[in-house]
């Protein structure tokens, strides 16, 4: 998986899921620093997704309940988003990314992450068959 995907999906577990807070590694503090300075940039040059963010991180079940809005896959989406409009957060994110790939705990998460967002139109699954 490429760095920039990579280190939005760790930015938005780390932020979302707090059994990683309680590790203590060294190498998860290093990502947590790396997640920290990321956060800061977005809030430098993109506070509506900052914002968007620390919604998602103070009230987690929005993620299930408004997964058009604030679903895990919208909020990778908008800080990939944000990541090639600006190469200084798109540096950070794929720091983050990289960072995280060498932490055993993270990379099974961002290995096995299936992000799926559908916006509009009418879509339905039928047995093994994806409409639109």
């Amino acid at each position: 998986m490429e760095p920039l995907t990579a280190g939005a999906i760790a930015l938005v577990t780390l932020l979302l899921n707090k059994t990683f807070e309680k590790t203590g590694e060294i190498i998860v503090a290093k990502v947590f620093d790396q997640g920290g300075k990321v956060v800061k940039l977005l809030k430098e040059k993109s506070p509506e997704t900052a914002s968007v963010i620390e919604i998602v991180q103070n009230n987690p079940q929005l993620a299930e309940q408004q997964p058009e809005d604030y679903g895990e896959a919208v909020l990778v989406e908008r800080i990939k988003e944000q990541a090639v409009a600006n190469p200084e957060i798109r540096a950070a994110v794929e720091a983050l990314g990289e960072a995280a790939k060498s932490q055993p705990q993270l990379n099974t998460v961002i290995e096995n992450w299936k992000g799926i967002n559908i916006k509009g139109g009418t879509t339905t699954i039928s047995g093994n068959i994806f409409h639109q």
